[in-house]
């Protein structure tokens, strides 16, 4: 069970910001009292990065100088899709800067149903995760996958079918609150999973109705809630997670999206701090 929280071992993820700029991330975390922010090195969507940094030494050097000063980790790097055009060779510039910038973590996710047409089989995504698991375990790197109706690793439970199939060590699931409710899920199918199959927790909030299928996406990257806002049993699923289980917060909001990064960290982070507030007091 999740119960005292500190918000300087929380992360924010990058979405929050709408795929803004590292080192801008990096600070508002730190205004924002976080400790930790996750990066984006590939693009999981057909939209192009807005700031490189595989390939950018220089930027690499602002990253790593800017987390110095604010006293900020790079907790994880994404995204590596499991796709037929996968080719691990080329993930391993992205794997390499990850471990550079200090990430102990990496996301990977499936193929997008709507926007592809050709997706791997059972074994040959069994036999692709793997190898991507053995090649971030050469840069001590963790892979949590991250499950969503809108990709062909749809479910918790389809999750954990890949997982126990590739039988890595360093592998786990990423549980984002909001695709684990979009699903249908249940707070209680938690009380199944072991502790060290969670790699880590992404926390939002939503709306009660959910879109359409070719709407998940957009809701996903633009229209979740901040923590408290919405109808997902947020308490429920924290109550059933490892108490040390690493959490983010991943709340694009699209009443925020005019804001800048600073004062959308701030906005994201105060929800969050109401948020485990009431939780402890309702503990007490």
């Amino acid at each position: 069970m999740i119960e005292e929280v500190n918000l300087h071992d929380v992360s924010v993820a990058n979405l929050t910001v709408a795929g803004g700029a590292p080192v801008a991330l990096i600070e508002a975390a730190a205004a924002a009292g976080l400790g930790k922010v996750g990066l984006l090195l590939r693009t999981a969507t057909p939209k192009p990065l807005a700031h490189e940094v595989i390939g950018r030494p220089d930027v690499v050097r602002e990253i790593k100088a800017a987390c110095r000063a604010n006293d900020i980790r790079v907790f994880d790097v994404e995204a590596f899709i499991l796709s037929p055009a996968a080719d691990i060779d080329t993930y391993r510039a992205a794997l390499a800067t990850g471990a550079e910038l200090g990430a102990t973590h990496i996301s990977a996710v499936g193929t997008e149903l709507l926007t592809n047409d050709a997706f791997l089989s059972a074994p040959e995504r069994i036999e692709l995760f793997g190898r991507l698991c053995d090649a971030a375990a050469e840069y001590g790197l963790h892979v949590g996958v991250e499950f969503m109706l809108y990709r062909d690793v749809r479910t918790l439970g389809e999750t954990l079918e890949l997982l126990n199939a590739a039988g890595r060590a360093n592998a786990g699931v990423i549980l984002d609150v909001l695709h684990f409710h979009r699903s249908g899920a249940r707070p209680e199918e938690l009380d199944a999973v072991p502790a060290e199959r969670i790699a880590y927790v992404q926390l939002c909030d939503a709306i009660e109705r959910s879109p359409s299928l070719d709407g998940l996406a957009n809701e996903a990257r633009t229209a979740r809630l901040h923590l408290g806002d919405g109808v997902i049993p947020l308490d429920a699923i924290l109550d059933r997670l490892p108490a040390d289980a690493q959490l983010v917060i991943e709340t694009p909001v699209a009443a925020d999206a005019g804001l800048s990064d600073a004062r959308k960290v701030a906005h994201c982070t105060d929800a969050a701090r109401r948020f485990f507030a009431r939780r402890a007091s309702q503990r007490g």
